[in-house]
């Protein structure tokens, strides 16, 4: 099943959206949370436990991790953020993040939406988004459910797939 999604997750938190449905179905919109994927903003991340790993060029955040960006909030139990360093134009270190994997009871809320999960990866120079395990899109009452998420934040297009996909569809008001 193809649906356009809202949802920001980091840059950091990006952006998802519903949509492609009926006028007078209640619909997620893409077009803000992308926007807001786009737009520097800082980003708070706190965890019980934090490791960074220089070689690999990683960072884990464990327990209770709770990251925001903005408007975006994304928990999980384990939240692992991989990134690049290099010299920008003047000479000094810069860090980019390229991929974030999260990790059980993973939740992401971006205003009235919610997307639910066992896990979460997200390629973050591609702007591409994977949620696995039981992916759930809850906006209102509206309400989507399958096995696996997959957005494109480039075109704010997403898929829905695994097993039966099922969605409850309610107008707005």
């Amino acid at each position: 099943m193809m649906f356009r999604a809202s949802l920001a997750v980091l840059s950091v938190l990006a952006g998802l959206a519903l949509g492609g449905l009926p006028a007078s179905t209640q619909t997620v919109d893409a077009t803000a949370a992308s926007k807001e994927a786009k737009t520097p903003q800082n980003v708070d991340i706190e965890s019980d436990t934090m490791e960074i790993f220089d070689k690999e060029k990683k960072a884990v955040f464990k327990g209770n991790v709770k990251a925001v960006r903005g408007k975006v909030t994304l928990s999980c139990d384990t939240l692992d953020v991989s990134y690049t360093e290099a010299p920008d134009a003047q000479g000094e270190k810069k860090t980019d993040v390229t991929f974030l994997d999260a990790a059980g009871n993973v939740v992401i809320v971006s205003g009235t939406q919610t997307v639910t999960g066992k896990t979460a990866h997200m390629d973050v120079k591609a702007n591409k988004l994977w949620v696995k395990g039981g992916a759930k899109v809850v906006q209102g009452q509206t309400v989507m459910n399958g096995e696996q998420l997959f957005v494109d934040l480039k075109t704010n297009k997403s898929e829905m797939t695994g097993g039966r996909v099922k969605g409850s569809f309610v107008p707005s008001k």
